[in-house]
């Protein structure tokens, strides 16, 4: 099975048919992060905004982080966006407060505005310690590690894809998940964290 990583090298080499398995891989992931921020009648529109964005900004994709991560996060702008472009069309909510609710809703947002960017740094970090951590395992563990949880791939497929019974398949993921749990434990109590 390619990787994200495989299919990209592919679209900037000049194959855009091989976006569309990029599109078949995460359009439903997508279209739930839009349908839980914008109303069910525009997800449609939405989402096919986040892909074209994603397609035109393909080349700024550094593979530091999994694919799905990246194509989330133009999700989430997206639909900033369009809240945006609603509120100038529908008017300012914030015009009809009073001083005393303009205030409150000022610090409302300034503590949630902190505590996102306290929660997506953690997860940043997160992702950047478990992928030091895949980095450790050997090749074809880490590559279906990344199969299976990154790209959310049934085991089926990525046993298909290996050439493996699928009994294997799930003993690796288990041996490399024992792995991947002692690495990071060994690095929580400080053994090697800048590994």
């Amino acid at each position: 099975m390619e990787s994200d990583a495989e299919i990209v090298r592919q679209v900037l080499d000049g194959d855009a048919n091989a976006y569309e398995r990029l599109l078949r891989r995460h359009a439903p992931r997508v279209f739930e992060a839009v349908g839980r921020r914008v109303p069910a009648a525009d997800v449609p529109a939405v989402a096919q905004d986040v892909f074209l964005a994603a397609y035109r900004s393909l080349g700024a994709y550094g593979q530091r982080n999994p694919f799905d991560h990246w194509l989330l996060r133009i999700a989430r702008r997206r639909c900033c966006d369009y809240w945006r472009a609603r509120g100038r069309r529908e008017g300012r909510f914030a015009e009809s407060l009073d001083a005393d609710e303009r205030a409150e809703l000022d610090r409302v947002m300034a503590a949630t505005a902190r505590e996102q960017q306290r929660e997506s740094e953690a997860r940043e970090e997160s992702i950047s310690l478990v992928q030091k951590a895949l980095a450790s395992l050997d090749a074809e563990d880490r590559a279906m590690m990344e199969a299976v949880y990154f790209e959310e791939a049934p085991l089926k497929d990525v046993a298909a894809g290996f050439g493996w019974s699928l009994a294997k398949t799930k003993m690796r993921a288990l041996r490399a998940r024992r792995a991947l749990r002692g690495i990071l434990e060994q690095w929580r109590r400080g053994g090697k964290e800048s590994a």
